[in-house]
């Protein structure tokens, strides 16, 4: 496993995941290209997952595990079952890379809304990283529907 857990959409908000893991550390937030920010699952109860498409740029935060917690987070994010991992490269402070991963959903589903109380947490994590909430509800409105 790469060193580094590249976190999007509520594993942004630092309150929310280190209430599971207290001995995360946060290092930076930044951006990876060519993914865009998608919501699938049940309209009420959709989830944050990532899409590759061109051009793309989604806000990430990137996060440091101790060792002994990095099978931890996997078993956090339902791996194998519903998330594969994939390595990505995020950008910081617009030229630094910092290599990682990330889990994304494995299977194609259908696109739906989130809960509000969800869309509340995503959009405290972007506010208390400085990113731009208004980037929450492009995704929305972008997202390919089915």
């Amino acid at each position: 496993m790469e060193k580094y857990f590249i976190a999007y959409g509520t594993n942004i908000n630092y309150n929310e995941l280190t209430k599971a893991f207290p001995d995360a550390k946060i290092l930076s937030y930044g951006y990876i290209q060519n993914y865009a920010l998608e919501f699938v699952g049940y309209d009420g109860h959709a989830i944050a997952t990532l899409a590759k498409k061109r051009g793309a740029k989604t806000p990430v935060a990137i996060w440091e595990f101790p060792p002994e917690l990095r099978f931890t987070i996997a078993n956090f994010e339902p791996f194998p079952y519903l998330y594969k991992r994939i390595k990505v490269t995020a950008i910081v402070g617009g030229k630094t890379k910092m290599r990682g991963e990330v889990y994304v959903t494995k299977q194609k589903l259908r696109h739906g809304r989130p809960s509000e109380e969800y869309l509340n947490t995503l959009r405290a994590g972007y506010r208390e990283a400085g990113f731009d909430e208004n980037l929450i509800d492009q995704a929305l409105k972008e997202q390919p529907t089915d």
